[in-house]
């Protein structure tokens, strides 16, 4: 008969590529992976894996057992689910990630918004980028990750389905005292020779703005990078650099007298979703947190 449990840690090898990184997800050892993985071939009596340089990969074999454990897995889901809408309570835990801009404001609000309807509920958040939660939710790392159009989920689209969530804009930043502060809006290339603050490790959102400003004409002169948000806008605060940011993630400065957020024209955006396993959207637990998403995106 066939383990699930070494069925899903195939899975997962056919979405994070190694075993290590299967090892790292499961919270065991690589040799129990490995050893775990190899009692699936010796039940089969079949290759599913086979060594590529350094690495593993697939056997035709073992793809096609990952294709028909898909649906396996999404109707186990569904059977999950229909024994949790079964109580009356929403309850359980729900992981969830989200990247930046949507951490810091659509993913608050829906957590208040949770603890208020549904006490019983437990929601554990991670700050991912959006290609990170993709693998993560491909992998069955979190049940809910928050992800934009800047990446492509094409090769995981038959295990995951995408619900819409918002349209994030993006804005200048500049110095109340910049010499751009306080225009209605203004182009991209009005910024082409400042000093740019810039995250560089933020591979979708930092190739996008390249684009953006090749397209404009010029290469920006990037002289910080920074993960934190916070960082960026001091940068900007001290007149020494200007930033394009996720207009969601810019509410605060958008009261601070200290910045000038100003649109960008012709204007810059995104498309933010919720990428989720097939099936588990009618677990309850996730239900709920999915609406409260949507809920709270609709109400900036």
């Amino acid at each position: 008969m066939l383990n699930l449990s070494r069925l899903r840690l195939l899975h997962e090898l056919s979405v994070l590529g190694t075993i290590s990184a299967v090892a790292n997800a499961v919270h065991l050892t690589r040799p129990a992976v490995s050893q775990q993985l190899a009692q699936l071939e010796d039940e089969l009596d079949t290759v599913l894996i086979e060594r590529s340089g350094r690495g593993v990969q697939l056997t035709p074999a073992g793809r096609r057992l990952v294709a028909r454990a898909t649906d396996l897995f999404q109707l186990v889901e569904e059977i999950e689910a229909e024994v949790a809408a079964a109580n009356v309570e929403v309850s359980g835990e729900v992981r969830m990630s989200a990247f930046g801009s949507l951490a810091s404001s659509v993913v608050p609000l829906a957590v208040q918004h949770l603890l208020v309807q549904h006490p019983q509920l437990n929601v554990i958040f991670t700050e991912l980028e959006p290609s990170e939660g993709l693998r993560a939710a491909a992998a069955k790392q979190t049940d809910l990750a928050i992800v934009d159009d800047l990446v492509s989920a094409e090769a995981l689209a038959n295990v995951l389905e995408f619900r819409p969530l918002c349209i994030d804009h993006f804005d200048a930043v500049v110095a109340a005292g910049h010499k751009l502060a306080g225009r209605k809006s203004i182009h991209l290339a009005d910024l082409a020779h400042e000093r740019w603050a810039l995250n560089q490790s933020a591979a979708t959102y930092h190739t996008f703005l390249l684009n953006a400003c090749y397209a404009d004409g010029f290469t920006p002169r990037v002289t910080t990078s920074s993960r934190n948000m916070a960082v960026t806008l001091e940068m900007v605060r001290t007149g020494g650099a200007v930033a394009v940011l996720p207009r969601l993630g810019l509410r605060q400065a958008e009261k601070d007298p200290d910045f000038s957020v100003l649109p960008i024209d012709p204007v810059l955006n995104r498309r933010v979703f919720v990428a989720l396993s097939k099936g588990t959207a009618k677990r309850p637990a996730v239900a709920a947190v999915l609406d409260a998403l949507i809920f709270c995106a609709k109400a900036l």
